[in-house]
């Protein structure tokens, strides 16, 4: 008896040192995956900055890569790009590496633009409401010490007060000494965007601007609060939430599902964007961080 379930112990061992084996064997080569024509990726949008006025406003124009290349989007250098309030019309030039820039757009609250793209023979086109965004009534920092769920340093924070009877819909963005800031992080969708639906017409005391962010004596601290519409909220909130589930990178590919864009090609519809045309009105500030913050 006791030689039988020695052999089948044996047997058990030797089938699954062949099932690990056969788990590490690599299968890529065997897999056909079926090219599709590339997609249209926008990058980019209208920012009205009073703080630091933009001298242009810029839209990056690439094209999706094959599923699992490594290669930078290709650039789109042959398109026509336009802008329009209804009223005014701005071409936006090509300047280079897939960059269409225009100085002359202007912008003002509650109005809606309007960008066409017309490139392979298609029309591309997709709007957005520039939306009014609060001051900060304060921007300071205060220093928080280190946890296993974030680092010790100073981190940003701001007084504001949210307009009553409107509904309000903001992005938070943090730079380093000029560096954007931002991770693929689960906690992206609640950190840097929000809703004033259950703050509406209060005032904002200590308001976070990106919890995730820590900075340290002598670097220089800008934060951002933009104004946005609830249809690019509901954009990001997708777009954070496969990035902080995947760990993909926001300046590479497109995610794994394809999020749905404003941009709609007028020629055929299923051919899709990836990409959402924006506008935003920032408020901004900036400090150097010291101990007596």
């Amino acid at each position: 008896m006791k030689t039988i379930k020695r052999i089948l112990k044996i047997r058990l061992m030797i089938m699954t040192v062949i099932l690990i084996t056969a788990c590490e064997t690599d299968v890529t080569e065997d897999i056909d995956l079926v090219s599709s024509p590339p997609k249209l990726v926008i990058q980019g949008g209208l920012e009205r900055n009073l703080t630091s006025p933009l001298a242009q406003q810029q839209i990056r124009l690439t094209t999706t890569n094959d599923f699992l290349s490594d290669e930078p989007n290709p650039v789109v250098t042959d398109a026509q790009v336009s802008i329009t309030d209804g009223t005014s019309i701005w071409p936006m030039a090509h300047q280079g590496g897939g960059i269409y820039s225009s100085s002359d757009i202007i912008l003002e609250i509650s109005t809606t633009y309007t960008m066409t793209i017309q490139w392979d023979g298609q029309t591309y086109e997709g709007s957005d409401t520039l939306n009014e965004v609060p001051l900060f009534e304060r921007f300071f920092t205060e220093f928080e010490e280190g946890t296993i769920f974030s680092p010790e340093g100073y981190f940003l924070k701001f007084d504001t007060t949210d307009p009553a009877n409107v509904e309000n819909y903001y992005y938070y963005r943090v730079f380093r000494n000029g560096e954007f800031l931002i991770t693929p992080d689960p906690g992206n969708p609640q950190n840097l965007i929000k809703s004033d639906e259950f703050n509406d017409g209060q005032r904002i005391i200590g308001g976070e601007i990106n919890g995730e962010i820590a900075f340290q004596i002598g670097e220089v601290a800008t934060g951002q609060q933009l104004g946005i519409s609830e249809e690019y909220f509901d954009y990001l909130f997708q777009l954070f939430t496969q990035a902080g589930n995947t760990g993909i990178n926001f300046g590479g590919n497109p995610p794994p599902a394809t999020i749905r864009s404003n941009m709609i090609n007028l020629d055929d519809p299923g051919r899709r964007v990836v990409g959402f045309f924006y506008t935003t009105d920032v408020e901004e500030d900036t400090l150097t961080i010291t101990e007596e913050q």
